[in-house]
């Protein structure tokens, strides 16, 4: 599964090449991922003729600002097990005109471009929500109001993530790995981490000292940050692949 460092680079991917263009039309082709909206139709109105205005992340999510009057649309990504974003245009890898196996949504955008979201496990969706707040914050969403702190962006201590820790009993690992604590951090990240820290995965989350917590704080940073400036994971299935279709480093 795409983790926050394969979600940031296909992020940074859709600000310099999405962010900015006009959607021109939408095609759902697989209604599964559009799941949220009680008809496809719903989603293709909230999305055609709209532009959008910036892209941002939280946790896993891939976030689309929309402009228009209030409530202003946010376009939701989560690539789930296996999706992929595909910048298809004349050049690069991906082509308008090879539209791959288990294609599911399609964004023609007025730079000529087609915007694809490809899934084979169909646990990946996009929806359209609306903001919390008015631009030109970033974009708050009530569905993901679940989501605990961003391990790259939010500017959580040491101190104040073992007073997060304090009392769980559940082995560290899975705590990281809870979206509700942690948002971006998965199988292979939490590995690295503890690594990094030298702390045990499989230690009960509440022994953490404060000390402890510091490190495993600093590891947090600096293997995301390492991964992100490598544009993600390069296992060998490829299943992780960027806006442009190379594999992560």
């Amino acid at each position: 599964m795409p983790e926050l460092p394969e979600v940031e680079t296909v992020c940074r991917d859709l600000q310099v090449d999405v962010a900015g263009c006009r959607v021109e039309s939408a095609v759902v082709l697989g209604p599964r991922s559009v799941r949220r909206h009680p008809d496809p139709s719903v989603f293709v109105r909230r999305v055609a003729g709209r532009t959008v205005t910036n892209v941002g992340r939280l946790g896993k999510y891939l976030l689309l600002s929309f402009d228009g009057v209030p409530p202003q649309g946010v376009l939701v990504v989560h690539l789930g097990m296996s999706g992929q974003l595909h910048h298809a245009g004349d050049t690069g890898r991906w082509h308008r005109a090879d539209r791959p196996p288990h294609t599911h949504v399609e964004l023609a955008l007025d730079s000529g471009a087609t915007l694809r979201f490809v899934d084979p496990r169909t646990f990946g969706q996009m929806y359209v929500a609306d903001r919390c707040e008015p631009a030109p914050g970033p974009p708050a969403v009530a569905e993901l109001a679940h989501l605990g702190f961003d391990p790259t962006g939010d500017g959580v201590t040491g101190q104040e993530l073992a007073r997060m820790l304090a009392g769980r009993r559940r082995p560290l690992k899975a705590v990281l790995m809870d979206q509700r604590v942690v948002a971006g951090i998965g199988n292979i990240y939490a590995d690295e981490i503890l690594f990094g820290a030298g702390i045990r995965p499989g230690r009960p989350a509440g022994s953490v000292t404060t000390a402890e917590a510091g490190r495993l704080r600093r590891s947090m940073v600096d293997v995301l940050v390492q991964a992100i400036a490598l544009r993600g994971s390069s296992l060998a299935d490829q299943q992780y692949r960027d806006l442009h279709g190379a594999p992560g480093r």
